[in-house]
């Protein structure tokens, strides 16, 4: 369910006193005061936007306002779907707010993880169409130059030693799918760092250093994995200008093929994260479930470690092949 919202041309208010409050918040937003929370209009699952002066929410998720020409979209691989949150600001101050939320249509992932004690499954959901279905969704901007790092402190002590491996190998897994040729991006592993992935504990993106980096929060979400990608719009064009990831260690992720009981698999999880970080979006679950950009992830599964066509399809529009 996708719903876009500018906060400075929602329908006026009808009565003296809402016109009056609607301009205090207005003017509260233009200068930059503490505004009183409002809401925003709710989608057809009954979550509103929740928005301050300084900041939008969704779903458990949040974003501080960027800067005019600028923006900033937090997106949660949820264990009951997945939601993002896209906040851009044009160069003349307006704000809108684009939300998309895909929920399961039956039992989180997480819930229906019910104890497996055999290998991981390699079956992808619908696997004919693995190389057939082009279908793909864009975000709007691009990353031109991906150098990435890993902060390895927090990490289960179960896959700590195999987790960094299991992460540069779901970042490679962008380069190519089905046999095509590669892809013309080329993300660089600069090495591990003590910086940490600026996305809070509660599900917020809390700034951009640039430095891209992934690794372990202890969140108090719903999420196995949630980026937080900023963005900059210079002549109608955006360019994503920094891309943190943050795994959630509330889960279990498992890295190798033997036995498995209610963990997700830490390869998939990634890949699919560093598709938001380089512009695709959500395609949808019930029509294209091949696809790695579907919101779905199954608990003791290795069937999406690397992409679909429509995945690479998109990949493709965006940074060609070389």
């Amino acid at each position: 369910m996708r719903n876009l919202l500018n906060l400075r041309t929602a329908s006026a208010p009808t009565t003296p006193v809402a016109a009056l409050a609607a301009l205090a918040a207005a003017v509260a937003v233009t200068a930059g005061i503490a505004a009183p929370v409002t809401e925003g209009p709710a989608d057809a699952h009954d979550d509103a936007i929740v928005r301050t002066a300084q900041t939008v929410s969704y779903q458990g998720i949040s974003v501080r306002i960027p800067a005019a020409g600028e923006g900033v979209q937090a997106a949660a691989e949820s264990t009951s779907g997945e939601i993002s949150l896209t906040v851009t600001r044009a160069a003349d101050g307006a704000v809108v707010v684009k939300t998309d939320a895909h929920r399961h249509a039956s039992k989180p992932a997480a819930d229906r993880s019910v104890a497996q004690a055999a290998a991981p499954s390699t079956t992808r959901t619908d696997s004919a169409k693995t190389c057939t279905d082009a279908a793909y969704s864009l975000s709007g901007w691009k990353l031109n130059d991906f150098k990435w790092y890993y902060n390895p402190a927090g990490a289960p002590a179960a896959i700590s030693t195999t987790a960094a491996t299991a992460i540069s190998a779901g970042t490679t897994a962008l380069t190519s799918a089905c046999g095509q040729k590669s892809l013309g991006l080329t993300p660089a592993y600069v090495g591990q760092t003590a910086a940490t992935p600026q996305v809070g504990a509660a599900g917020n993106c809390t700034g951009n250093d640039g430095r891209n980096v992934i690794g372990w929060v202890a969140g108090s979400g719903r999420w196995l994995g949630m980026t937080c990608t900023y963005f900059k719009t210079v002549n109608g064009v955006k360019t994503a200008t920094g891309t943190d990831t943050a795994l959630n260690t509330q889960y279990k992720f498992f890295t190798s093929t033997a036995n498995c009981s209610g963990a997700y698999d830490l390869q998939s999880v990634v890949l699919h994260e560093r598709g938001h970080s380089l512009g695709l979006n959500h395609v949808d679950q019930t029509a294209h479930a091949s696809a790695v950009m579907t919101p779905a992830l199954s608990a003791c599964t290795i069937g999406k470690r690397t992409l679909g066509l429509g995945d690479y399809s998109g990949l493709k529009s965006m940074y060609g092949t070389k």
